[in-house]
């Protein structure tokens, strides 16, 4: 008996060393460099183009300052999780910006979840506009690729015929967004208006055509907003210095700010982003309305225009523009 069992675990020794010395050889080709690093870059294109990152809205990581940039955990691309491949203009700007993360770091911890030092080129192609590049050029030898078709939703715009308001010598003229139609949760998230997360537009075009002397122009004093009939102050810094973090105005295609006191001949041009509009505390409860106001100030009146605009989907509806994300690693 001592002799059988010798031999039995002699040979079963000898079986187990063998078959040890086999198992580095049968893992070796799961190890292949093209097939990770194209799961690498397939699972990059889908943390962009699917998720809306974290912070998500309405205190979305794309607004967020450089104090607070460590917050920030995961840079997503898309308007919602319930909107995959929609992009929104404010995250790829974000992502772009190489001044505000650190390159390669912040993209590797945030994008990838990895300190591995992987090499990448991330680019967004888009009919019309230049291409943007993040990170390196792209090698002579082999390296992981995907490709993904997208949509950019752009800011909503209002375009305003000044000409079809002639009512009177007002002096007043309001564009009204109600928030609780705006944020209703059965629209499509990429076709909603949030102005809490999105800039919105009003282009106010053919102004000659409200003015009561086509050679004289109307004199704009001031713009003020309102939430449901009170009128909310903002600091005198916000209304008469020009901040394009905030807002933009231009007047006649001039650049100006809130309390302009200057001619206007043709059309007003304004764009109030999300930091500005956070100035003003709407939600999305009953009868939440922003009023903006334009008023004049001439005596006698030099304008016409006079009513009330309401900024909805029937009158400035988002677009989507297609464009292609890219994203090679190696």
């Amino acid at each position: 008996m001592s002799l059988d069992f010798l031999a039995g675990f002699t040979i079963f020794m000898i079986s187990l060393i063998i078959v040890v010395s086999l198992i580095p050889g049968l893992l070796a080709g799961v190890a292949s460099s093209s097939i990770d690093y194209d799961a690498v870059a397939y699972r990059t294109a889908v943390i962009l183009v699917e998720d809306p990152g974290w912070p998500d809205s309405p205190n979305a990581w794309e607004h967020y300052g450089t104090a607070h940039k460590d917050l920030v955990e995961r840079l997503g691309l898309a308007v919602s999780k319930d909107a995959p491949n929609i992009l929104l203009p404010a995250k790829i700007d974000r992502l772009f910006d190489t001044t505000f993360f650190t390159y390669p770091d912040d993209y590797r911890s945030r994008v990838f979840f990895t300190d591995y030092p992987y090499s990448f080129n991330i680019s967004l192609v888009q009919p019309g506009e230049d291409t943007r590049y993040l990170g390196e050029p792209l090698p002579q030898g082999q390296y992981g690729y995907i490709r993904r078709v997208v949509k950019i939703k752009e800011p909503a715009v209002a375009e305003i015929n000044a000409g079809s308001y002639i009512a009177g010598v007002d002096q007043t003229f309001t564009v009204t967004l109600n928030y609780t139609e705006l944020l209703d949760a059965a629209v499509d998230p990429a076709y909603r208006i949030d102005p809490r997360t999105e800039p919105i537009s009003i282009n106010i075009t053919n102004f000659a055509g409200c003015l009561v002397n086509p050679y004289v122009f109307a004199t704009l004093d001031n713009i003020t907003f309102s939430v449901n009939g009170v009128t909310l102050p903002a600091t005198t810094d916000e209304y008469t210095m020009i901040k394009d973090e905030s807002y933009q105005f231009f007047i006649d295609g001039t650049p100006a700010d809130l309390t302009p006191g200057a001619p206007v001949g043709s059309a007003l041009n304004l764009t109030l982003k999300p930091a500005w509009l956070k100035n003003f505390p709407v939600n999305k409860g009953d009868r939440n309305l922003l009023t903006i106001t334009y008023r004049f100030a001439d005596d006698p009146a030099q304008t016409q225009i006079q009513g009330d605009y309401s900024f909805d989907y029937t009158t400035a509806a988002p677009q989507l523009d297609v464009a292609a994300l890219e994203v090679a690693v190696w």
